[in-house]
C-alpha cells in the first residue's frame, strides 16, 4: 500500500448526549492524543490521533458549531416570523 493511499481501521458512529463522558489522554512524547467517548455499556469509542490531525478536527468542529449557530437563528427567525 503507498503511503498516499487512504487507510482507515473502522468506520464507527458515535452519537453523543448530554450523559457521554469525553475524556482525553495526552502522549507528548509520540505528539498524539486519544479521545474517548464513554457511554454505558459497550459503547465507548476512542479516538486516536497525532496532533496535525488534531488540529483538523478541532477546526472542523469549530466551523460546524458556528453553522449549526448560523443556521439555528435563521430558522428562528423564519419561524417568529411565520408565527407572527
Amino acid at each position: 500500500m503507498s503511503s498516499a493511499e487512504r487507510r482507515m481501521t473502522v468506520i464507527v458512529s458515535a452519537h453523543v448526549n448530554p450523559t457521554t463522558a469525553i475524556d482525553y489522554t495526552v502522549y507528548p512524547a509520540e505528539n498524539r492524543a486519544t479521545v474517548s467517548l464513554e457511554g454505558s455499556g459497550l459503547t465507548n469509542v476512542t479516538l486516536f490521533a497525532e496532533r496535525p490531525e488534531l488540529v483538523r478536527l478541532r477546526d472542523a468542529l469549530a466551523a460546524l458549531v458556528a453553522e449549526l449557530d448560523e443556521k439555528r437563528a435563521a430558522l428562528n427567525e423564519h419561524e417568529a416570523h411565520s408565527a407572527a
